[in-house]
C-alpha cells in the first residue's frame, strides 16, 4: 500500500459540526497521532458503520419476509371479527331503539331470527372471499404466467 499526499481543506467552524477541531478532538478521543491517520480511521469507522446498516436492512426484510405470512391471517382474521361485532352492534343498537329499551335490558339466550339470519349473511359473505382470496393465490403464483 502506498500513501499519497493530498491537500485536504475544511472549514473552522461548520453548521454540519465538521471541521478541523471536530476532527482533532476525534483524533484525541481514538488515539491517532496524525491528520492522515485520523482521516482513514474515519473512513474505515464509515465503512463499518455502513456495512452495519446494510446488515440490520437486510436483517429487518428478512424478519418482514418470515413473519408476514404468519400476520396476514391474523390481520384478516381480526377483520372478519371486527365486521361481525360491528354488524351486531347495528342490529343490537337498532332493535333497542325500535323498541325503546334503552333504559333496562334483560339478558337472554334467546337470539332473535334477524340476528341469526345476519350471522349467516356475513359467514356467507367471509366464507365467499375466502373462497376468492385463495382462488387468487392460486392462479397467480410465480411461474403459472406462461401457462
Amino acid at each position: 500500500m502506498t500513501k499519497v499526499r493530498k491537500h485536504i481543506m475544511l472549514e473552522d467552524t461548520s453548521k454540519n459540526g465538521i471541521s478541523w477541531e471536530w476532527l482533532t478532538e476525534y483524533m484525541a478521543e481514538n488515539d491517532v497521532s496524525t491528520f492522515g491517520d485520523g482521516l482513514q480511521h474515519l473512513f474505515a469507522e464509515y465503512q463499518s458503520l455502513k456495512q452495519q446498516t446494510s446488515d440490520r436492512k437486510n436483517l429487518a426484510k428478512a424478519i418482514a419476509k418470515e413473519i408476514k405470512p404468519q400476520l396476514d391471517p391474523i390481520r384478516i382474521r381480526t377483520g372478519y371479527v371486527d365486521k361481525n361485532v360491528r354488524v351486531l352492534l347495528n342490529l343490537v343498537n337498532s332493535y333497542i331503539i325500535i323498541n325503546g329499551m334503552e333504559d333496562s335490558l334483560p339478558v337472554t339466550d334467546v337470539v332473535a331470527e334477524s340476528v341469526q339470519k345476519t350471522q349467516q349473511q356475513v359467514a356467507d359473505q367471509i366464507h365467499a372471499y375466502q373462497v376468492a382470496r385463495k382462488d387468487k393465490l392460486t392462479r397467480f403464483t410465480p411461474g403459472d404466467r406462461d401457462e
